[in-house]
Formats: structure tokens, C-alpha cells, sequence
């Protein structure tokens, strides 16, 4: 009798004492989490698409008024200039320290931004459907007078 109550209390002891001594994961921090559409001071749709999965992102942002070129394999430098400038496009994985917000680039359009140990540092507010972000730093160092970027969640 007294191994069968024994053996009760073991088992309970499995199921009960991992989730009170860390050995199941906390749950993962998810105010980032969905897809995000940059917004102008007006609130207004903007060209961009912030993505945030549990450990991976994504993001893409380009101006509206860039020019319209049909064939690029024609175009002068300047329009070319005109045409990728004013646009940021990179991808990779991400971790959340409290409302900072570092990003790791697998993938980007300018080569130095996905160097290996590239980074960059962003504090991050999200208040019901609305995320706000603005760099701090980046692995050459401060970033001073950045603006914050407005986003708003589509899902």
C-alpha cells in the first residue's frame, strides 16, 4: 500500500515540480509578435512591412515616390540611385531585454548591415495595436536623432 502511495507521489512530483522550478520554459515574450504596417505621423499607411515571428524577422521599407522605371537594365545611375535609396530591406533573428529590441541581419540590401556580428539596437513601445520604434545603437556605435518608426499591427 505505502509503495503505491509512494509511487503516486513521485508521479505528481514530475508533473507538478518542473513547472515551478524553471525546468518548463517561460512563456516567450510576444508584444512583437505579427505583422506590422509602418504609418506616417498621421497615421496614414506608409510602404513598409515590419514582420515578427517567435525568434525571426523581417523587415521592408521603401519611399512612395520614387521614380518608375520599367527597365532597369537602362537606367542611368542617378535613377538608380533614385530607385534604391530610399528603401531598407533586411531579414534575420532577433532577441527582446526589456524594451530594447536587438536584431541580428541574415540578409540585407546593403552588404555591411548582414556582416558577420552586425547588429542593431532598438527601444520599442507597444500600446494596443500600435508599436513604436527607435534605434539606439547599432555595432559601429550610438545613433543619435533618429526618428521613431510608427507601425501599426495588421496581424
Amino acid at each position: 500500500m505505502w509503495r503505491r502511495a509512494a509511487l503516486g507521489v513521485m508521479l505528481g512530483a514530475l508533473v507538478i515540480v518542473p513547472a515551478h522550478t524553471g525546468l518548463v520554459g517561460a512563456a516567450e515574450d510576444t508584444r512583437l509578435h505579427g505583422v506590422w504596417r509602418v504609418v506616417d505621423e498621421a497615421g496614414r499607411p506608409g510602404a513598409g512591412v515590419y514582420i515578427f515571428t517567435s525568434k525571426h524577422y523581417s523587415m521592408m521599407v521603401a519611399s512612395t515616390d520614387r521614380p518608375d522605371i520599367v527597365d532597369t537594365s537602362q537606367a542611368t545611375v542617378d535613377e538608380l540611385r533614385a530607385l534604391w535609396n530610399p528603401m531598407a530591406a533586411n531579414s534575420g533573428a532577433y532577441e527582446v531585454e526589456g524594451n530594447l529590441v536587438t536584431i541580428r541581419p541574415i540578409v540585407a540590401k546593403i552588404p555591411v548591415v548582414m556582416k558577420p556580428g552586425a547588429y542593431e539596437v532598438y527601444a520599442f513601445h507597444v500600446e494596443n495595436d500600435t508599436l513604436s520604434l527607435t534605434q539606439q545603437r547599432n555595432v559601429r556605435g550610438p545613433v543619435e536623432g533618429r526618428a521613431p518608426t510608427k507601425l501599426v499591427r495588421l496581424e
